[in-house]
């Protein structure tokens, strides 16, 4: 916290002398007469919250100040969004959903954000809880609106390596725009080499004498590595006026060929040294093709079709005075549909779609553990949503119904959800906006909980599948108040969600058939787990375009009721962040407390974690410096606790590679061509993985 004070201290003297000079109001940014209006909104105000989006339009210094997309989004600061440029993840809190990223309303995977053309981003909508027409757990929605260029060019290098370990991300692209049509070509390559990462954890095992055994781990030495690759080719041909056609083919190679680490296992009075090894190479492809065309001015029709497959190959050896040890192979095909019609009448605007996923995974076991799972998923979706305003009341109605079904050799269930969805907003005066949300969506369990397979974690735990879980609904309800000015918005939100018949984890005691005692761990369907929290989201301008402070907060409730206890927890999280513009240079700080909370009977404690950087622009390259943890060697990256009655286990991580880190981009960019209207795409592309179980021995 030190840190952010000085850095808004050093900066604020700077800031002020540019200020003298007078700042710069944004570019144009829509040639559509409907969005007219909002070209007078920007040069007062870059944030508008209207009919449930939050519209962000960035500004010259910040898209000059950004390399790719994740450092757009990151400067951004959208509520509840965490953005890290180092990692290249886009993430929620925990239990608070999934956020979904698109471009032009298309899903963009981290290589789309990384080729991203800064200077045609227009604006980007941030959508909390965007209703039945998006996937099942979305409570997030980023859409960023670019232009598209004609007959033109784009190409691009981002060179992103660590200086304190070894850790490399880079990606290279190339697209060729001519006429209607466009020809994409991208790139992308990681590694790490990670030694300084160490697990502890102390058990207690509650015996069925009522004893208590005491069993320490810990770390003594371990090295993880891991190395991808990844392809992706793309053509489109668009006539703005009347159709889409996307076509993309991707691929990719992940490896992580050595993990191994040798841990001292105490226990009582005796010691002794075992060996885990661990190793993964994950193989996926996938074709995805998209069709999108104007029946009339006022009706489209969109259609995709997407087609993956994924091969795994996991080993996991536990090497001890008894040794346990196996091989996976996991396979899995994926087919997703989607169909949406929109009719944008007087009143109001009408969306209704039927979207279809099928999954078929198989998965093999040899050695200490043998089983072969074959399951197979279905779920098929059907919505319908309108939405419309009178006069300063804005809503969005809408309903669908979900069949999910699930086969596993003789096991088999269907699940049937009405998932109804209600989005109301209401400013009485300008400045102010009240928003009410009601949903109620599909939770599936994750495809690694059914498998029908039992593996050891260590001499004490075993990890086992249920095939019997089920999918379960969920209901949240919220209330949002914000108030929007030029150089300030803040909102505040209250929301209550109860998770029925959710899986939670369960922890029996067993004996073996070596007479040996075993905790078994699995997931059950149980009674249910809610969370209430109130939080504050605040962005302020303390000079236009020049310094920006980010806050948000908040007070998070857990509860949690299994079939044997009831845990409740409250937690205080929060985050700030900085953000300066001088010419040509640009300067970030954020802070942040963390993440704590309690699910099921696991309480989590996610580490503190500071960041700084410094970004150059010179001609087509960006130049960026940044420091994380900054003065810190280690860093505790989470801190777990089990409150579980047989087992009460204290967990934590600790990093020396992510502590200090220091790290330096050069990204390179150079584009040509005419710019012309955004084109609007919509498409959902399903989540792969095999399944397979793998043994929670940290």
């Amino acid at each position: 916290m030190r840190l952010f004070i000085i850095f808004i201290a050093a900066a604020a003297p700077l800031l002020l002398c540019a200020q003298t000079g007078g700042g710069r109001t944004d570019d144009g940014r829509e040639v559509s007469d409907s969005l007219s209006l909002d070209e007078v909104v920007v040069k007062s105000s870059r944030i508008k919250n209207k009919d449930g989006v939050l519209r962000m339009f960035p500004t010259k210094e910040q898209k000059d100040a950004s390399a790719t997309g994740y450092g757009l989004l990151s400067r951004l600061s959208l509520p509840y969004i965490t953005v890290d440029e180092v990692k290249r993840t886009i993430t929620v809190p925990p239990n608070l959903g999934q956020v979904q990223v698109r471009v032009n309303g298309v899903l963009a995977d981290s290589r789309k954000l990384m080729s991203l053309d800064m200077a045609t981003v227009k604006y980007v909508d941030f959508i909390q809880n965007p209703g039945v027409r998006y996937g099942k757990d979305v409570k997030f929605l980023i859409n960023i609106v670019t232009g598209k260029t004609e007959n033109g060019y784009a190409a691009g290098v981002t060179v992103d390596h660590a200086l304190t370990m070894m850790r490399a991300n880079d990606d290279v692209f190339v697209r060729l725009n001519r006429t209607n049509s466009e020809f994409g070509v991208n790139y992308s390559f990681g590694y790490t080499d990670s030694k300084n990462v160490r697990y502890e954890e102390t058990s207690d095992y509650l015996m069925p004498d009522n004893t208590v055994y005491t069993v320490s781990r810990k770390d003594i030495d371990a090295r993880m590595r891991n190395v991808s690759h990844g392809l992706q080719l793309q053509y489109s041909f668009a006539d703005s006026s009347r159709y889409i056609l996307q076509v993309t083919l991707d691929g990719n190679i992940l490896r992580m060929p050595d993990n191994m680490r040798r841990r001292l296992n105490v226990y009582g009075d005796k010691s002794e040294t075992v060996t885990v090894n661990s190793s993964d190479d994950t193989k996926s492809a996938m074709l995805d093709t998209y069709f999108s065309c104007n029946l009339t001015p006022r009706q489209s029709l969109t259609a995709t079709l997407t087609g993956s497959y994924q091969h795994s190959d996991y080993s996991y050896a536990y090497k001890t005075s008894s040794p346990y040890s196996y091989f996976s192979t996991g396979n899995s095909r994926s087919l997703y549909g989607e169909l949406v019609y929109e009719n944008r009448l007087r009143p109001f605007v009408l969306s209704a779609g039927l979207n279809c996923a099928f999954n078929l995974s198989s998965n093999g076991y040899e050695g200490d553990a043998e089983a072969t799972n074959d399951i197979y998923i279905s779920d098929v979706y059907a919505f319908a949503q309108i939405c419309g305003q009178l006069s300063a009341l804005s809503y969005k109605l809408g309903t669908g119904v979900s069949r999910r079904h699930y086969s596993q050799g003789v096991r088999r269930f269907d699940y049937w959800l009405w998932r109804p969805g209600l989005n109301v907003s209401y400013s009485p005066v300008k400045p102010f906006t009240l928003t009410y949300d009601f949903s109620i969506t599909q939770h599936p369990p994750r495809l690694e909980y059914l498998g029908d397979v039992e593996v050891m974690n260590n001499e004490f735990e075993i990890t086992k599948g249920n095939p019997g879980l089920q999918a379960n609904r969920v209901v949240e309800q919220s209330l949002q108040a914000s108030f929007e000015i030029p150089s300030l918005y803040t909102a505040f939100t209250t929301a209550y969600r109860r998770n029925l018949n959710c899986s939670m984890q369960q922890i029996s005691r067993t004996a073996g058939d070596d007479g040996r005692t075993y905790y078994v761990f699995t997931r059950t369907n149980q009674p249910r787990i809610d969370l209430f929290y109130v939080d504050n989201y605040t962005r302020y301008d303390v000079l236009q375009n020049k310094l920006s402070l980010t806050f948000m907060g908040g007070l998070y409730r857990c509860f949690n009721y299994g079939d044997d206890y009831k845990h409740h927890y409250s937690a205080f999280n929060w985050s700030a962040r900085a953000d300066a513009y001088l010419g040509r240079l640009s300067l970030a700080a954020s802070v942040n407390n963390g993440w704590s909370f309690l699910e099921g009977e696991a309480k989590n404690y996610h580490s503190w974690s500071y960041y700084l950087s410094a970004t150059y622009r010179v001609g087509t390259f960006n130049i960026s410096l940044n420091w994380q943890n900054c003065f810190r060697n280690n860093v505790r990256m989470y801190h777990a606790e089990l409150l579980n009655r047989y087992v009460h286990k204290t967990q934590s991580m600790t990093s020396g590679d992510i502590g200090n880190m220091l790290g330096i981009s050069v990204s390179w960019r150079m584009s040509g061509g005419h710019r012309q209207k955004a084109l609007k795409r919509n498409i959902t592309k399903p989540a792969i993985g095999t399944g397979i179980i793998k043994s929670a021995g940290n």
